[in-house]
């Protein structure tokens, strides 16, 4: 089944940076789907509109929706390195679309599309990086009219509105056929928030008469109470449909209210200044900030502790704990010391995760861990390739190695694949060489800009530590990739000022 119509909103355009061309990785490596979405006539009048958002959790929401022919879904990246790419191949989005001058690869960019629907069929989809950690979705697209009396429903799961806006305006469908009078009963029911105080509870009956699907609305009045608060919840529901008509999806639907009123005082947050440090191994020991920020009232405190990444405990590190305190009124940031062991030993860049916990005074959590990462300082004069080391450039100048560590606390090397015909890139496996994690490029960028290049993509959410080593000086570039988080495009054009 092919969707009607695309509408795309992109961002920006960006300069042109060389990225690594999918013709240097072999055919038996990369498989390719793309379709070509047919531009055919737009939505009809009464067509309804839906959003679906890519969430940085690794989901879509709503991820399964019912819609008529003629109705228009836009798909929106609310965070994360996702994609939206039909099952069936009919489509491929992003940062617009693939067949329609777009790029429906995965990306962290801020994209947004929209598709029209003109036939009735079930659409499955699923965001290509994370399939597998269950991000997929489906269309149900409905004809409309016809000697059905069709399902009533919300148009939209869940709905905001600032605590001043006076009232949520709550639509309800009639799809899949118009035949016949039908009715529906709708109520709210407290979340978070509580009636009486909050908003005005509300219950009552839309009625259709025969032949109509035009929308329905009711009010849901908010109440503003001038104090600060948390946002709150209401919950509300569709029930006992009349005329033969059925409940469609979604019948039950969250309005959110906003709270307006700033706070008079906070204890304020407690986090780490940067996600992201390092060190020289051979350094004395590593500094760590964390800063409170947002408020200063009462005294506060916040427990730190280290734990093994790849780096080890008492070989790489010695580990510490402790507690770090500010006094009322109090800001700023305060600092703690990871101590180092300086070896012998040729082993890369190791890692040690960093952890707050247990905030006392009020003050919440912010960002609360964090990655060191250790740099080694016994390079060697020059790179040998195996199992776990890429050497890139056409002298084989620059080592590339890196390692891993999975949801399950498994730690490994990442198993190098060399590209015949290709010095400056190269692939790199976790756990299986048919599950290939990375694409690794190294450029000569010298008669540019005085530096070498260094460019990756990678598709995992694991947390990777990758080194690449200058063998000529030693110099050493780490790129970190935090467990949960899926893994940027690098596209570093200053990565060495290392040319001749």
């Amino acid at each position: 089944m092919l969707p009607a119509q695309s509408r795309l909103s992109q961002p920006s355009p960006t300069p042109s940076i060389e990225r690594p061309k999918r013709r240097s990785i072999p055919s038996w490596l990369v498989g390719a789907v793309v379709a070509v979405l047919g531009l055919l006539v737009g939505p009809g009048a009464g067509a309804a509109e839906f959003t679906v958002q890519a969430l940085p959790n690794n989901t879509f929401s709503p991820a399964n929706l019912t819609i008529s022919v003629g109705d228009t879904v836009t798909w929106t990246n609310g965070g994360g390195f996702h994609n939206v790419a039909a099952s069936d191949g009919s489509f491929r989005c992003a940062q617009g679309c693939d067949g329609q001058g777009g790029d429906g690869a995965p990306s962290s960019a801020a994209w947004s599309f929209s598709i029209t629907f003109d036939q009735p069929g079930t659409i499955n989809y699923v965001c290509e990086v994370h399939e597998a950690l269950g991000m997929v979705g489906s269309i149900v697209v409905q004809l409309g009219g016809g000697d059905e009396p069709g399902n009533l429903r919300f148009a939209v799961a869940s709905i905001q509105r600032g605590e001043g806006s006076g009232a949520f305006n709550v639509q309800v469908q009639r799809v899949g056929g118009d035949d016949g009078a039908v009715s529906v009963a709708y109520a709210t029911s407290d979340g978070s928030a509580q009636a009486g105080s909050d908003y005005a509870a509300t219950s009552g009956t839309l009625n259709w008469p025969d032949n109509d699907d035009d929308p329905r609305s009711f009010s849901v009045p908010i109440t503003d109470d001038g104090d600060q608060e948390v946002n709150e919840t209401i919950n509300v529901m569709l029930s006992n449909p009349g005329g033969g008509a059925g409940l469609g999806s979604p019948s039950t639907a969250t309005l959110t209210i906003v709270d307006d009123d700033a706070p008079t005082s906070s204890p304020g947050t407690l986090g780490f200044v940067s996600s992201t440090a390092q060190a020289a191994e051979n350094g004395a020991a590593a500094t760590i900030a964390v800063r409170r920020s947002g408020g200063t009232d009462g005294a506060v405190t916040v427990d730190y502790a280290t734990s093994d990444g790849s780096a080890q405990d008492g070989l790489d590190y010695q580990g510490t704990a402790g507690t770090l305190a500010w006094a009322d009124g109090e800001s700023g940031e305060k600092a703690f010391t990871v101590p180092l062991i300086d070896d012998a030993v040729e082993e890369g860049a190791e890692t040690v995760n960093l952890a707050l916990s247990s905030a006392t005074g009020g003050a919440s959590l912010g960002t609360s861990s964090a990655t060191l990462t250790i740099t080694d300082d016994d390079a060697a004069t020059d790179c040998v390739p195996d199992a776990t080391t890429l050497c890139l450039t056409l002298d084989d100048r620059f080592r590339a190695r890196i390692t891993w560590r999975d949801f399950q606390g498994n730690t490994g090397d990442g198993q190098a694949v060399s590209l015949e015909g290709r010095e400056d890139s190269g692939l790199f496996w976790f756990f299986g060489e048919d599950n290939l994690e990375m694409l690794i490029k190294v450029l000569d960028g010298c008669p540019v800009n005085q530096h070498f290049w260094v460019f990756f993509a990678a598709t995992t959410n694991v947390e990777f530590t990758l080194t690449v080593t200058d063998t000529a000086t030693g110099t050493q570039k780490i790129y970190a990739n935090p467990l949960g988080q899926a893994a940027e495009t690098v596209l570093d054009v200053e990565a060495f000022a290392t040319c001749p």
